[in-house]
């Protein structure tokens, strides 16, 4: 007489075996309720595992890319600042598929204090982080700052050949850019007077001088 085999005794194959014989008798319900029941544990941690290697790849790849410059554009209305984006960095002559440029047009203030909240929360997120390099704006928005001391004075950042280019339109930490010709062209004409400014901490000055000339290049054709 055979000796009586418990599970316990099944070598891994044999178990293997067992279970899937046990499978192939289920309904396709069954099979579903007796997986979950038995590998939810199994299930759980390689969800976890894949989740885990997920995050890590895209941090991974988002490292790849980096910020060259950074700019808002306030009551810009409903232009295009993507396609603005991509003339600017075509502009640069930039072909680095790594290096991003951001203009943000998505910030309107309409002098009501509820409803420019949202507004006034994600500006002063970006400047306290210092990821804005510059801000192109209305008067109100202009004189807020510049009392806040967040400009760079224009003789600064700007060589004498260029300010005497500019002329009229620079100020001591702005220049006025509400004649551009590209903002119009891509529908982010701001009320006038707009001025372009450049934060005090900002990281890509080259880019921002750069911005100015792209900005007042076809002011004046």
């Amino acid at each position: 007489m055979a000796e009586k085999r418990y599970e316990s005794d099944l070598t891994g194959k044999e178990k293997r075996h067992l279970e899937w014989e046990k499978i192939k008798g289920m309904t396709w319900k069954q099979r579903i309720g007796h997986i979950w029941t038995y590998y939810k544990i199994h299930m759980a941690v390689l969800i976890g595992v894949l989740l885990v290697i997920g995050v890590i790849g895209q941090i991974i790849y988002n490292s790849r890319f980096e910020t060259v410059f950074q700019a808002a554009i306030l009551n810009g209305g409903t232009g295009d600042a993507e396609s603005m984006t991509e003339d600017f960095k075509e502009y640069l002559g930039d072909g680095d598929k790594y290096h991003e440029i951001v203009l943000d047009s998505s910030m309107y203030f309409v002098g009501d204090e509820s409803a420019d909240m949202t507004s006034v929360m994600k500006l002063t997120t970006l400047i306290g982080a210092q990821e804005l390099d510059a801000i192109v704006c209305e008067q109100s928005q202009y004189d807020k700052y510049v009392d806040l001391d967040a400009f760079v004075p224009m003789d600064e950042l700007l060589t004498e050949e260029q300010m005497q280019e500019y002329g009229d339109d620079v100020l001591e930490y702005a220049i006025r850019v509400d004649g551009s010709e590209k903002l119009k062209e891509f529908g982010l004409d701001v009320n006038q007077p707009a001025y372009l400014a450049v934060f005090v901490n900002a990281e890509h000055q080259d880019n921002a001088k750069e911005f100015i000339r792209y900005l007042k290049e076809d002011e004046n054709e």
